[in-house]
């Protein structure tokens, strides 16, 4: 499933945003099938027999710095893709050439795009066959009894399957559900877990059998169902012990000074720990808090950052051990921390100078010029850069502007597009020299950025190419 800085590696999930700009620079792109989508009628958004969809943006996601995120075609490179505006009844991509352009595509799915626009619907983005490509699966929505799945060919178009799934669906569309994404039985397909609610003590994963069905377990796991249910609880995902499974953890909560982890035994059942962390627990309650996943150390385990509270001047992580215990630092990383705390910042994760550790990069604040990235030692600690970038800083922070991060050219290095923005026909792309500055493109599109731009519009992408 995906790539890993040029290695086949397993993904996981994790969630999204979206992308845009003006059409200022005429690239060079396939601009193949400006269609469907202005009499895309389709079918009645209601019309689900037997299950429903709510949206929410897990993806295809490295276990490590999740650089890939959307690869529809499965050639080791970003791409993008569009769903969730009512009235359609297509799957709009953006296969990236690698050179900045993209080939765009915009294949009838039929039921599957008004699925994709039902209120409450999550949109779920992930390797559900085993295919290395990234296909995209919905729930959610209330009424739902089946899971939507669109598999994608590789070539643009998807097969759609809409399986039943019986309560799992119901469980999804309940007051407070977190759905999550990720590969908890490490078989290389996606999976579907639901936790957050209320009054559980079980938590509920679907199993992807990698033909559009999933088999369901909900197994009991004592505290931890009550401890993501708490006010503020942040569920993240990753594979905290490198048994390439996903795990489960959870942080944010006033007052905590553990940080629970739910490590996944690969049958539905998970190991819980609840891990003393000190300050960092209180850090990551702290308003405005942006809570980060990443490989930051490139020991192939997960781990947690913190970034975006006003005031602050360091960077807190904390590191697994891989068996629920974390190393803390808290290392100065000066302005940079009051830069994720800006108004409109949008904070993005991946590996920008492919040394397979998480580095953090942020943008989207008006009136810059510079993109900051902070590229990890591995230690705890950064190196700070802020190179000149010219528009591509003001186009970021456009109104409706949707930024992912992803390695669109395949050099192993993690990449920032944006779209989203009315009025634009290109898709500015900021591709990493690997030093902290960028080769900045705004290749045409045609009405594939329109479509970003439309109501509801929802990239389909992973939790770790989406900005927090």
């Amino acid at each position: 499933m995906g790539t890993r800085f040029g290695r086949r590696r397993r993904l996981v999930r994790i969630s999204v945003t979206a992308i845009a700009v003006s059409g200022l620079v005429a690239g060079a792109v396939q601009a193949s099938a400006d269609t469907g989508l202005a009499d895309s009628r389709g079918t009645d958004r209601g019309a689900i027999s037997t299950g429903s969809a709510q949206h929410q943006g897990a993806r295809l996601v490295d276990l490590g710095t999740g650089i890939i995120g959307t690869d529809v075609n499965g050639n080791g490179r970003s791409d993008v893709a569009v769903t969730g505006v009512a009235g359609w009844n297509t799957l709009p991509v953006a296969r990236s050439n690698g050179n900045g352009s993209f080939a765009v595509t915009n294949a009838p799915v039929g039921p599957f795009a008004s699925w994709a626009a039902t209120a409450g619907a999550k949109v779920l983005s992930g390797d559900f066959n085993g295919d290395g490509r990234s296909d995209v699966a919905l729930t959610g929505a209330p009424g739902w009894n089946t899971v939507p799945v669109a598999r994608s060919l590789g070539n643009g178009s998807f097969s759609v399957t809409n399986a039943v799934i019986g309560s799992f669906a119901a469980w999804t569309a309940s007051p407070g559900a977190q759905v999550v994404t990720g590969d908890f039985n490490g078989d290389n397909r996606t999976d579907i877990a639901v936790t957050g609610v209320a009054g559980w003590n079980t938590l509920p994963v679907a199993f992807s059998r990698g033909n559009g069905s999933f088999r369901v377990t909900n197994l009991p796991i004592a505290n931890f169902a009550g401890w993501t249910a708490s006010p503020g609880a942040k569920v993240v995902t990753g594979d905290f012990n490198r048994d390439n499974r996903t795990d489960i953890a959870v942080t944010g909560v006033a007052g905590w000074a553990t940080l629970p982890l739910a490590r996944s035994n690969g049958n539905g059942t998970f190991t819980v720990t609840n891990g003393a962390v000190g300050a960092f627990a209180a850090w990551a309650a702290s308003p405005g808090a942006k809570i980060l996943t990443g490989d930051f150390n490139a020991d192939n385990r997960t781990d947690v950052a913190v970034t975006g509270v006003a005031g602050w001047n360091t960077l807190p992580m904390a590191r697994s051990h891989g068996n629920g215990q974390f190393t803390i630092t808290n290392a100065g990383v000066g302005a940079f921390a009051t830069w994720t705390a800006s108004a409109g910042a949008k904070v993005l994760t991946g590996d920008f100078n492919g040394d397979r550790r998480t580095d953090v990069a942020v943008t989207g604040v008006a009136g810059w010029n510079t993109l900051p990235v902070a590229r990890s030692f591995g230690s705890g600690s950064f190196a700070i850069t802020n190179t000149f970038i010219g528009s591509f800083a003001a186009w970021t922070a456009s109104a409706g502007a949707k930024v992912q991060a992803g390695d669109f050219n395949g050099d192993g290095r993690s990449d920032v597009a944006v779209t989203g923005v009315t009025g634009w026909n290109t898709l500015p792309l900021a591709r990493s020299n690997g030093n902290g500055s960028f080769a900045v493109t705004n290749a045409f599109v045609g009405s594939f950025a329109t479509w970003t731009a439309s109501a509801g519009a929802e990239l389909v992408t992973t939790p770790a190419t989406a900005p927090r």
